[in-house]
């Protein structure tokens, strides 16, 4: 399990999709009386995503995948290879969060589950499960999991590193700007 590289990758890619979809408006709220009168004010709903992310939720999810198999293999009388990939790592289980994600942001503007089902699916487009079908599409293309193999170690390293001074990086940032104790406390960047 490489954790720090799935946080990073899945708070970056969760904290960039809340800046793009919070850039485009989603509804304007107030009447307006005549759209072309720049004197007629409307306010538009434009940050559904970009404040409300807790994003130790996010990195709770970025790890959900291994967790889910690291269990599965802990209860299982059959002996699984440590770098074995399960159903945590299927569309079976991660795909199913992130469309009760939306669900629950269009009915109830909750963006929770949706920012853990995001940073799932990034973990499974970092392992190199991506290169195996049969585990990511399983159970549709046979019931057998078949073994992968993970980065080679030197790339492992690099990847560790590169997350590290991105974490570091990115709590100096928050502390310069004195709202690292908002983080700890609410999760937000």
């Amino acid at each position: 399990m490489r954790s720090l590289p799935h946080i990073t990758i899945a708070c970056a890619a969760v904290w960039a999709g809340s800046r793009l979809i919070g850039s485009t408006p989603e509804r304007q709220t107030g009447p307006v009386m005549n759209p072309g009168d720049p004197s007629q004010s409307t306010t538009v709903d434009q940050g559904l995503f970009a404040g409300s992310i807790d994003y130790r939720l996010v990195a709770l999810g970025s790890l959900l995948p291994d967790m889910v198999d690291r269990a599965m293999r802990a209860a299982s009388r059959r002996t699984w290879s440590h770098d074995q990939h399960l159903v945590g790592h299927t569309l079976l289980l991660n795909a199913p969060m992130v469309v009760a994600g939306i669900s629950l942001v269009r009915r109830r503007r909750d963006a929770r589950l949706l920012a853990v089902g995001a940073a799932a699916m990034t973990h499974l487009l970092v392992d190199p499960v991506i290169r195996s079908p049969r585990t990511l599409l399983w159970p549709l293309l046979g019931p057998a999991f078949p073994e992968s193999r993970g980065l080679n170690r030197p790339l492992t390293m690099l990847t560790q590193i590169g997350a590290a001074t991105a974490v570091l990086a990115t709590l100096f940032t928050l502390q310069r700007r004195g709202r690292l104790s908002d983080f700890i406390a609410r999760g937000s960047l």
